[in-house]
């Protein structure tokens, strides 16, 4: 509902397939090697003129059955997600790294009744800087739901707006002519993914 009126956004709900992801693991793949289809997430935001993955949000499991371990795991691929989006962007769309240092790609957590919203960018060419922006929760006590409503939803409106800001530097920096640029301007740093395991026959 919080995206609905953003026409030039797609919202995927339902373990969905990071197709950046994806690309990066296949390219490591020899041709006879099984294809890969990616870190699965729970929602994905797009950009969709451009089929462009922009944002993640990830639930850790069960409200009623906190797990640290859980939580710590996909804060961890969380990092790992937003560095791959942006190593995308800079691959397939080069432009200004004047630009390109201005964008953030984020991602909302929410694990035991709290949305924590990180930040990725690239402030300098090859260094990621990965922040916690903004933790809020939601009220479990039925008789402080209404009085607490308000910053719940201005909590959300925020997010929202953090996230259209995003799409609007990606925007900014993907349109614009491409100048020349230093050798370090290109710096990335692929994911290390973790080995695929070899099944027995």
């Amino acid at each position: 509902m919080l995206f609905e009126d953003q026409l030039f956004l797609d919202c995927r709900w339902g373990e969905s397939t990071l197709q950046c992801s994806a690309d990066q693991l296949n390219q490591s793949l020899r041709d006879d090697d099984r294809r890969c289809t990616g870190n699965k997430i729970d929602a994905i935001i797009s950009m969709v003129d451009f089929d462009l993955e922009v944002s993640t949000l990830e639930v850790s499991g069960s409200p009623s059955c906190p797990d640290h371990t859980h939580y710590i795991g996909d804060r961890n691929k969380t990092a790992k997600m937003l560095k791959i989006i942006l190593n995308f962007i800079k691959v397939n769309y080069p432009g200004d790294f004047g630009e390109f240092r201005r964008i953030k790609v984020y991602d909302v957590q929410i694990y035991d009744h709290d949305f924590y919203i990180y930040s990725m960018c690239m402030p300098f060419a090859g260094v990621y800087y990965f922040k916690l922006e903004k933790k809020f929760s939601y009220s479990t006590i039925p008789a402080l739901l209404f009085k607490e409503l308000p910053k719940f939803a201005s909590n959300l409106w925020t997010m929202r707006d953090m996230i259209i800001s995003s799409t609007k530097s990606i925007m900014s920096y993907i349109t614009n002519p491409i100048s020349e640029s230093s050798d370090d301007d290109s710096k990335i740093d692929k994911v290390k993914t973790s080995p695929r395991k070899k099944k027995n026959n």
